[in-house]
């Protein structure tokens, strides 16, 4: 029976590897597909559609992953770790929750299992958790944007007791959202707005980040969230999207 061992996305086409045992030896087998636009469900939304498979069996006690992704024309390509629905418009800011995707391109990055000093790779949590910690520097980095107003952030928060609305003002520069104590978290902008999950020990809280004109809305929309059970549709009406001072920093 064929298992899945690998995907990797390259603009519009994805590959998936399988690799299968047989009493005779193994084999890979690489399939191409390509995205096709499905409006009937969703603007943004895709489907996969095959367009290309081929078998790989072992060349020189080869059987290596990287002879199908270059025969496919994927050598370069990003590893990813989901075929399903792709929204082309949700755009990852910064995220530790994702270690098999990170795992595949260390792997990609250093085929030989050692890194330019001879050493052997680290592909422990912990030098995954290290390098999420220096991509956050960079992110803040990168964000270091002022906005015209104040960055409100409206909160729906999982906690031991239930599921409880809440609200905070963040400040005035894009940079001081990328600051949580949730322990796995997912910054990212969805097609109008800028957003996060975040998962802790009690649930997962989801933040919504928008721009209010000054200080003193800023604050009463906090209360109003808070103590006055404003929904995020009226907040969302309230406000400007934080969305266009990210996308205008990578290029979205």
């Amino acid at each position: 029976m064929a298992k899945l061992i690998a995907r990797y996305r390259k603009g519009d086409n994805l590959l998936k590897i399988f690799e299968t045992q047989r009493n005779s030896g193994g084999w890979l087998r690489g399939v191409m597909y390509e995205f096709k636009w499905d409006h009937s469900v969703s603007p943004n939304k895709c489907y996969l559609e095959k367009i290309s498979a081929a078998n790989f069996y072992e060349k020189d006690g080869d059987m290596s992953e990287y002879r199908v992704q270059e025969y496919f024309g994927m050598r370069d390509a990003k590893a990813v770790t989901t075929d399903s629905y792709i929204d082309y418009n949700h755009r990852v800011i910064w995220t530790n929750n994702n270690y098999d995707e990170w795992e595949r391109c260390m792997k990609i990055d250093y085929p030989d299992g050692v890194d330019e000093d001879g050493e052997e790779i680290d592909l422990s949590y912990e030098r995954y958790y290290e390098d999420c910690d220096n991509f956050l520097y960079d992110e803040r980095a990168n964000l270091d944007v002022p906005v015209d107003g104040v960055i409100v952030c409206f909160a729906d928060l999982g906690l031991w007791d239930g599921h409880h609305q809440g609200a905070k003002t963040v400040g005035s520069n894009v940079s001081y959202i990328l600051r949580s104590s949730d322990d796995y978290l997912d910054w990212y902008c969805d097609r109008y707005n800028v957003r996060c999950t975040g998962t802790h020990h009690d649930g997962t809280n989801t933040y919504l980040y928008r721009v209010a004109k000054d200080e003193e809305q800023a604050n009463r929309l906090v209360q109003a969230i808070a103590y006055e059970d404003m929904t995020e549709e009226e907040f969302r009406k309230a406000t400007k999207s934080l969305r266009p001072y990210v996308a205008k920093v990578y290029g979205w």
